[in-house]
């Protein structure tokens, strides 16, 4: 299955990318969109069957994949439509639902910190997030879950929400997955100067 306008029962869309790059708003817009359901890891960790525990110095909360790929299954069977699955984890999802598209949404980094403090994150919170941005992590952890022909990648720091899906949408009726140009925030923070105060984390 290469376009997403086969979106039907058992089938899903991975919206993913670092905390802040605007991942739940463009699941919910390309939810309405595509007519499928949305899904956030959040929702299945209150099911009694889904383990997790609770990291203090991180303040977030560690999920089985074992158990969240289970509860997948379980929703992707419940439910006559196809998933939009809205989630900063990139699980090896399996063979149910079976994965139409990885998104993995882009910011740069100046930007994404901004828009974390404003979250009133913890300093050594956002240091992690943002290190992980500049490295690609959600990107290449997609990639080798899925290879780069399921893989789309899309930098959302000067585009709306709506922009973003409309250029999802346009994904959804090419015969082969729309390729923008390469990510590389490493370059431009090394040719602003700052990309070791962001490695660093300010420290």
């Amino acid at each position: 299955m290469n376009r997403l306008s086969d979106l039907n029962k058992g089938t899903a869309i991975l919206v993913t990318g670092t905390p802040g790059t605007g991942k739940t708003t463009v699941s919910r817009l390309l939810t309405r969109e595509l007519q499928a359901c949305y899904v956030h890891p959040r929702s299945l960790l209150r099911r009694k069957d889904v383990d997790y525990t609770y990291d203090e110095n991180r303040r977030t909360r560690t999920v089985s994949l074992a158990r969240l790929r289970n509860a997948l299954h379980e929703r992707a069977a419940l439910v006559n439509r196809g998933l939009v699955i809205d989630s900063h984890i990139v699980p090896e999802i399996g063979a149910s639902p079976r994965l139409a598209r990885a998104i993995v949404l882009r910011c740069d980094p100046i930007v994404l910190r901004r828009r974390l403090e404003n979250k009133r994150w913890s300093k050594s919170k956002i240091s992690e997030n943002l290190q992980a941005e500049i490295l690609d992590i959600c990107l290449w952890d997609a990639v080798k879950s899925y290879g780069w022909r399921k893989v789309l990648e899309i930098d959302t720091t000067k585009r709306t929400p709506t922009q973003v899906v409309h250029w999802i949408m346009k994904d959804v009726h090419a015969r082969q997955t729309q390729k923008q140009p390469k990510v590389d925030w490493l370059s431009s923070l090394r040719r602003k100067g700052i990309l070791t105060r962001y490695l660093e984390g300010w420290n």
